[in-house]
């Protein structure tokens, strides 16, 4: 059997204590000798485990102040997980996958709670992408915006910052594979449909233009992850640059 490394023994020991003194988010730990005294380790071992321990946001050091439990959020875990993913067409469907789950369940629930401001945004968005779309110019930034305002009226951070991860993983992969058509056009023409779905408040037909978005991506990846020869030649642009799936 290995032997567990002192400092995630340091790490086991602090956490143990926090449960053990019953402490919350926002309570203070004793002074570094005195907390080493207490759970039997090393002051060098508890340096070690507190680092450790702040890198995913259990505790947080506060200048002149000292050691705190820090409230429970799933930052750390949003910022390693783009670097999670293999860089291939596999992890690129696996992550739609799961998005399109996401997406097509809770987009329905904003058809009576969008406001005449939140549409007006989000068909400035998608009026945007889409005259973009006609001169072949890049709406990244609109398609990003765009997903970002749709879900605001659920006032749910955590489905903010989801939705947000999604995206930038999806980038990140569809960017580093080799994807080199798709078209614009019929992209914008997804977010368009979106939006007059809401603004007729249908909450089916909301579910089916996100479902059709969806649909129109994973059918331009192919089973592979990759854009298929068929769907490249119905697009009838052969063009050389390399561009990534847009979502």
């Amino acid at each position: 059997m290995s032997k567990i490394p002192a400092h995630r023994q340091a790490q086991l020991a602090i956490k143990r204590y926090i449960d053990e003194q019953q402490l919350q988010p926002g309570d203070g730990l004793p002074p570094e000798a005195q907390l080493a005294k207490d759970i039997g380790i090393s002051r060098l071992s508890l340096r070690e485990g507190v680092k450790s321990l702040e890198a995913v946001g259990i505790l947080e050091a506060r200048q002149g102040e000292g050691l705190y439990v820090k409230a429970f959020t799933f930052d750390s875990i949003f910022e390693n997980l783009p670097y999670s993913f293999a860089s291939d067409g596999k992890s690129l469907l696996n992550l739609l996958q799961v998005r399109t789950a996401l997406e097509e369940g809770l987009v329905g629930m904003l058809a009576n709670k969008t406001t005449p401001e939140h549409l007006q945004e989000l068909e400035r968005l998608s009026e945007s992408m889409l005259s973009k779309a006609q001169t072949n110019q890049n709406f990244e930034n609109e398609d990003r915006e765009f997903h970002r305002v749709l879900y605001a009226p659920l006032n749910n951070p955590f489905l903010d910052r989801l939705v947000d991860l999604f995206w930038e993983v999806f980038h990140r992969l569809n960017g580093s594979a080799d994807v080199t058509f798709w078209n614009l056009e019929q992209t914008a023409n997804d977010h368009r449909a979106i939006v007059q779905a809401l603004r007729r408040g249908e909450p089916e037909a909301v579910t089916a233009a996100m479902r059709a978005h969806f649909q129109q991506i994973r059918t331009r990846l192919g089973e592979e992850g990759l854009p298929s020869p068929v769907v490249v030649a119905d697009l009838g642009q052969p063009s050389k640059r390399k561009r990534p799936i847009r979502s």
